[in-house]
């Protein structure tokens, strides 16, 4: 079962859009009212954030889309047609790890003057 979108007993990509309204003074707010048959669980920026960082939010993403009500399928795709570099993952494991580890191996002077590479100190 794709646990990474359950919340409680909701799957956190269900719900569609609400409304978005401007309060008419003179700080012009934004007010969001959720969708009243079947409100969002979790917010575009969650969904972006953890499809971008996560490949287990992605393959559980990829598992649970099909199961969605077409409202939800279609806000999830505008979503994305949408976002395509928030919602592309950033890259695999592997090669984040080696990012890390060639900048820390590159950090370190290594010191090859010398006869016999730096090894002859006081000879």
């Amino acid at each position: 079962m794709a646990e990474y979108w359950r919340f409680d007993s909701k799957i956190g990509l269900a719900g569609v859009e609400g409304t978005v309204t401007v309060v008419d003074d003179c700080y012009s707010r934004r007010v969001y009212t959720p969708n009243p048959t079947n409100p969002a669980v979790l917010s575009d920026d969650i969904i972006l954030y953890a499809l971008r960082t996560s490949r287990r939010a992605r393959s559980d993403f990829n598992r649970i889309f099909p199961t969605l009500l077409p409202d939800e399928q279609a806000r999830l795709t505008t979503l994305l047609a949408e976002n395509p570099r928030l919602s592309a993952l950033n890259m695999d494991d592997n090669t984040f790890h080696d990012r890390i580890q060639s900048k820390d191996v590159r950090s370190i002077p290594v010191r090859t003057s010398g006869p016999r590479g730096g090894t002859g100190y006081g000879r």
